[in-house]
């Protein structure tokens, strides 16, 4: 299974344009769980989004570089795995 952690700096700008990347890219996200982190005042909020991914590596690889091109967004990757599970729907 692979996991993707993505922080949103300045999430009221950012969101829209990950949303758009996540929407692209639906159907090899099997779980997301987003958290949204208010600070001081709404131009500073941010908020992590939590993926398990299902899918081909190739487009997960694409997704990863495309959402770390966006400005004031960050992601990173992780693969994890236990004997009798697996990324089956």
């Amino acid at each position: 299974m692979d996991i993707m952690v993505i922080l949103i700096g300045h999430r009221v700008e950012s969101a829209v344009k990950v949303q758009s990347v996540l929407t692209e890219n639906g159907d090899i996200i099997k779980t997301r769980l987003g958290i949204n982190r208010e600070l001081t005042n709404d131009d500073d909020a941010s908020g992590f989004i939590f993926l398990e991914l299902c899918g081909d590596p190739d487009r997960i690889r694409d997704m990863h570089e495309e959402i770390n091109t966006l400005s004031d967004v960050r992601a990173d990757c992780m693969r994890m795995d236990l004997p009798g599970c697996s990324c089956e729907r």
